[in-house]
């Protein structure tokens, strides 16, 4: 039995030992592997912060453009309604002024009217009245003219007119 003793002794020596060596080649491993992955770190670490860094500055320059444009947004948005209740405003003032022109015109066409019609009628008159009163007058002399010539003339026999007849005709 001290044989057997023995022989797992051994056995077991030899497993430890054989368990250490693994365990040293693991350990040396893991060294070259952590070399290695340091190295790769430190390799694309400073580009990795150099990215991180550029993402960063750009994420607040644009979070500092994109305040800026919104206010300038706003201030444009702002100023296209000022501009546009300045538009209606000037539109409303332009259509109601416009409206007062075309009322004057309007009453000024009317009174120009009212007086060359007025002028019409006055000049009609003035110009008919005196050849009326011509005519009339004219119209006297010859009847006038004519009673006498027939009251020199003897009368024919069949022609026998009355004065009240003359001056009718």
């Amino acid at each position: 039995m001290e044989k057997w003793l023995i022989v797992f002794v051994g056995l077991t020596a030899l497993a430890v030992v054989l368990q250490a060596a693994v365990l040293t080649a693991i350990c040396l491993q893991l060294r070259r592997t952590n070399v290695r992955i340091e190295d790769l770190r430190q390799r694309y670490g400073d580009r990795l912060d150099s990215l991180l860094n550029r993402a960063d500055d750009i994420l607040k320059t644009l979070q500092t453009n994109s305040h800026l444009i919104s206010a300038d947004l706003a201030a444009i948005t702002q100023s296209a309604r000022d501009q546009a209740q300045k538009f209606d405003r000037l539109t409303d003032e332009f259509t109601d002024r416009a409206r007062l022109q075309i009322i004057r015109l309007d009453e000024l066409i009317a009174q120009a009217l009212r007086a060359i019609e007025e002028a019409g009628s006055s000049l009609n008159r003035s110009l008919t009245a005196p050849v009326r009163e011509a005519a009339a007058v004219i119209q006297g002399v010859k009847t006038a003219l004519d009673y006498l010539a027939h009251r020199r003339r003897p009368a024919k026999s069949g022609e026998r007119t009355s004065a009240g007849e003359q001056m009718f005709i």
